[in-house]
């Protein structure tokens, strides 16, 4: 736990009954902080799961693709939902899992390798912004893509349009 040094000029002029073990008790921080009058923040956790559709133009079907995975503005419009209060606390999110599907809405069947990676784009080596990668056959019908990142971004980033994106090579040009 981290205090200022004005609060903790106030904590060490406090008459406390607490003893030296207090604070390593299960409950012991928060008896603490309320012995001395100070709040413990509460923690707001906010569970969504979200979903997307995306086209690939057939002009891009021969070539790389990248599409970003997670909008801002997806995630401003969900906090935008919540009370103010609880808002203004929300700093970070959570990415626990993503799933990928992908098939062809043209024709079923077509015979064509297809690469695919979720990559954090921050990230200048390719080697560890590579979060997860896939080859397939288009042939095979849907193909389902998943991986489990269980990472952390701060909503003030200023690359968090970059943060997460997926990347798709179609390996024959069909048209």
């Amino acid at each position: 736990m981290t205090v200022s040094n004005k609060t903790m000029e106030r904590i060490m002029r406090q008459d406390s009954n607490l003893s030296p073990y207090d604070g390593f008790r299960i409950g012991g921080i928060s008896k603490v902080l309320n012995q001395i009058g100070l709040k413990q923040r509460k923690h707001h956790i906010i569970y969504k799961v979200s979903s997307g559709e995306f086209t690939i133009p057939m002009e891009f079907t021969g070539n790389v693709m990248e599409m970003q995975l997670i909008p801002k503005e997806e995630i401003l419009e969900e906090l935008s939902r919540l009370r103010e209060e609880i808002a203004v606390t929300m700093k970070w999110i959570h990415i626990g899992t993503i799933e990928v599907v992908i098939k062809a809405t043209f024709k079923e069947g077509i015979d064509s390798e297809i690469h695919l990676s979720i990559m954090d784009r921050r990230i200048n080596n390719l080697r560890d912004g590579c979060l997860g990668t896939m080859i397939g056959n288009l042939y095979a019908g849907k193909l389902m893509f998943d991986i489990h990142p269980r990472i952390a971004y701060n909503l003030a980033d200023q690359d968090f349009s970059r943060v997460l994106t997926l990347h798709q090579i179609l390996k024959e040009k069909i048209l």
